[in-house]
């Protein structure tokens, strides 16, 4: 009936998930209490086995619970864990505990395995923490078993209200250097902390205050390690890397302080709430946004790292009471809020120390008054600006923030009737003021921000027209002053075109989510005024002509849409290729004939092989227009027609020249290539013409194309920004270039643009290869589906 394991000693039933087998292993585990090195391996093999045994019994046989109860084999497992030198041995015993216990579903079942007070034996055991493996098992055990506490298995772990060495044992390890191990005591304790039983509910209260001081001890430590470090450290790459570790660290640190508030244990919250007062709140939060100090060697963080943590506090943080607190300190508190204060000293380091009165006279809302400040100061330090403006943006979006409390410090709210504190709109108004200024230190993304914080303001205050008003006037003040600044560089610049497409695609395209601003090491860090740091333009300082222009630009761009929203306008301009009529696309089919005869003369119109960058060599037709550089294959099922095998617009197009007279390196390179910077062309080839001629013709009039195609786009910016083209611009080797301006007055659509005939598309999609195309043009016969596909006509 028995047959050899693997092991010469250990036998295995040809059932091994039966009572029977179990009671073989029993008798294993009996004649093996000494464990030495040559039955170790048997003694763990043969814990392994009786925990599966366990296992299936738990969902199909009661009796193999019984006869494990019945014969206390859990105190086998209790000798073999006590005897010395059996670190191997104690790895797998946790282990197989773990295993057991997380996979136990029968409550019956697992009331046998609580019982007899073991479980707490195994806690409380004098592991050898030394051993990596061991301390990763025994916490992972401590983990599983806190899932298992609930009102009626409580009393298993706790014998009187002053134990419960599961949370005793546990928090032990709160600070351990392993993230996983930190992690598993968080959850532990806050499995502990849901359990809603009445002696487990004094027994926390009782005795987790030195928990709770211990862990705001050592977020304090954390935040003034990572405020030594931000306002020491560059921003560079590998700052940033190391300083984004500080923030996560510090945002786990938040979640976990949350997830204990919002469980809505009132007592626990008063508990937490004092805590985070004496340790966080006002020795460090309230004291160094005021620069308040008690003595000269109180230890303050920088007002930006205030601004910061506060920012971070109101995001994360969604507890009533404890918002309450902080906002009643923050907007009506004075020095007084501040009970304790962290000095430094060469004997004993860092320490949290009492105050006591204050003597000196109280200002009235002393930190309500340094926020302002730091908005207040927004061109000379935008660093602290962009953490105000964040503050308080999360204070508008905090549910846990009452309405009441709100309404007093005229804080906007849905529904609110009060009127916006003045002095913070005047500080907001302010800062959209200043970005026209052309020494400005402020960035883009803090002006973007302003607008996310008036644009909610303005919606909780749709009643007051007097601020909607002076709101409006003053974004549209400095829409104008924006625009002249824009007006001049379109007049000296030579490449504004490229920068205003470039900034306007990165507007567009950029995601900027606001969630993710706290956690962006790079805005942390002070301001960078260099690309060397990597940072986009939008994040950082201008440095030099080039960048202040693009600056104005994104300046422009955001405040324009926010005039626009105010208004209700609709945009009539960007982005400038909306204003062109449609044209040529890929796979499009036109009559090269009709485009002959109308539009182009014999130049406009050549024949040449096409190599690409694989080599190939393709037969096809160059045509340009006022806009766009399109290759055509003649269509062989139509006389005089053509296929549309690659266009792009002329501005976008560079001529390389070679070494042959008869062949042209054409590369373009689009707004978004350029903005990502990868260094591929979206098209790269060789035109090879029959003769010199010919090749110089097409060299000419791509370079005309490309020049008329830039001054029309530039004719478009110029209408938006309110000015006509200088005359030295109007004109191109002394033939006229007809304008957007006067092509809007006219109605009439660009000279020389390679035109559809026929609005009406196929709903079919365009296929690469020219299928899936279909619509008749008069007055041409209409065409037929050919067994390859059909062609649109243009």
């Amino acid at each position: 009936m028995l047959k050899k394991f693997s092991t010469p000693s250990l036998w295995r039933s040809k059932n091994p998930h039966s009572l029977e087998y179990l009671r073989y292993l029993q008798g294993v585990l009996v004649k093996n209490e000494k464990i030495t090195d040559g039955n170790s391996a048997l003694v763990i093999e043969a814990m392994r086995a009786i925990t599966e045994i366990l296992i299936w019994g738990d969902q199909n046989d009661a009796t193999v619970f019984d006869f494990f109860l019945e014969r206390q084999m859990f105190s086998h497992f209790l000798q073999i864990m006590q005897q010395a030198d059996t670190s191997f041995v104690n790895i797998q015993l946790l282990q197989t505990l773990n295993i057991l216990f997380e996979n136990t579903k029968n409550e019956t079942s697992l009331y046998f395995l609580l019982s007899n007070n073991h479980v707490n034996s195994i806690i409380t055991h004098n592991f050898d923490f030394s051993n990596e493996e061991i301390i990763a098992y025994y916490i992972s055990f401590l983990k599983t078993l806190s899932f298992k506490l609930n009102t009626k298995t409580v009393h298993f772990f706790s014998e009187n209200a002053d134990q419960l060495p599961l949370f005793s044992e546990a928090v032990r390890f709160y600070k351990h250097s392993e993230p996983m191990i930190r992690i598993a005591v968080r959850t532990l304790t806050l499995n502990i902390f849901k359990v809603k039983e009445q002696m487990l509910h004094k027994f926390v209260i009782k005795h987790s205050r030195d928990y709770f001081n211990n862990v705001c001890q050592e977020i304090a430590h954390h935040i003034i390690e990572m405020d030594t470090f931000a306002r020491s450290a560059q921003n560079e790459a590998s700052n940033r890397s190391r300083l984004s570790q500080y923030i996560d660290v510090h945002i786990d640190n938040l979640h976990y302080l949350n997830d204990i508030l919002v469980i809505g244990n009132s007592d626990l919250n008063s508990l937490v709430i004092d805590c985070l007062h004496q340790f966080l709140i006002g020795p460090i939060y309230l004291a160094s946004l005021a620069s308040i100090r008690a003595q000269p060697n109180t230890l303050l963080i920088s007002r930006v790292t205030s601004l910061f943590l506060f920012a971070q506090f109101l995001k994360i943080i969604q507890e009533t009471e404890t918002i309450q607190n902080v906002l009643t300190s923050l907007f009506f508190g004075d020095i007084n809020d501040i009970r304790t204060e962290w000095v430094r000293t060469l004997s004993d380091g860092i320490n949290l120390a009492m105050l006591r009165k204050w003597d000196k006279s109280v200002e009235s809302s002393p930190f309500r008054n340094h926020l302002f400040m730091a908005l207040h100061d927004g061109n000379d330090d935008d660093h602290a600006c962009f953490f105000a403006l964040l503050f308080i943006n999360y204070i508008l979006q905090n549910q846990a923030a009452q309405k009441e409390l709100l309404n007093a410090a005229q804080l906007p709210f849905p529904g609110s009737t009060n009127k916006c504190d003045s002095e913070l709109a005047d500080c907001l108004i302010r800062i959209i003021e200043n970005c026209s200024l052309t020494d400005t230190l402020i960035r883009p993304i803090t002006v973007e921000l302003c607008t996310i914080v008036l644009r909610h303001i303005l919606l909780c205050l749709e009643s007051d027209q007097e601020f909607y008003s002076l709101v409006e006037s003053s974004v549209r003040k400095t829409q104008h002053k924006l625009s002249n600044v824009l007006r001049g560089a379109l007049q000296t610049e030579k490449f504004f075109l490229e920068m205003f497409e470039e900034e306007y695609y990165q507007i567009q395209k950029s995601e900027r989510k606001i969630n993710t601003f706290l956690e962006d090491p790079g805005l942390y860090l002070p301001p960078s005024n260099t690309p060397l740091s990597g940072l986009p333009l939008f994040k950082r300082i201008s440095s030099g002509n080039d960048e202040r222009i693009r600056r104005s630009l994104q300046f422009y761009f955001i405040i324009r849409k926010f005039a626009q929203d105010l208004s209700g306008e609709t945009e009539h301009f960007l982005p400038i290729s909306s204003q062109s009529e449609p044209m040529a696309e890929l796979n499009d089919c036109i009559n090269l004939s009709w485009l002959l005869f109308y539009f182009i003369d014999n130049s406009d119109l050549l024949a040449c092989t096409v190599v690409n960058t694989k080599n190939e060599r393709l037969s096809q037709f160059l045509v340009t227009d006022q806009f766009q550089f399109i290759l055509v294959e003649p269509d062989s099922r139509k006389l005089g027609w053509g296929i549309v095998r690659f266009v792009a617009l002329l501005q976008d197009v560079l001529i390389v020249g070679t070494s042959d007279n008869r062949t042209l390196q054409i590369n373009v390179e689009d707004v978004e290539t350029r903005v990502k910077k990868s260094g591929k062309n979206i098209f790269s080839a060789h035109l090879i013409f029959d003769d010199y001629i010919r090749c110089m013709a097409a060299k000419q009039r791509l370079n005309r194309g490309r020049k008329r195609c830039r001054l029309y786009r530039l004719g478009i910016i110029a209408d938006m920004l309110g000015m006509r083209l200088p005359h030295s611009l109007q004109t191109m080797e002394g033939s006229p270039v007809i304008g957007m301006n006067s092509l809007r007055l006219q109605g009439l659509p660009a000279p020389g643009s390679v035109q559809r005939l026929s609005t009406s598309r196929h709903k079919n999609s365009v296929s690469s290869n020219g299928e899936g195309l279909l619509e008749t043009i008069p007055p041409d016969p209409d065409t037929k589906q050919c067994s390859s596909g059909t062609i649109h006509h243009v």
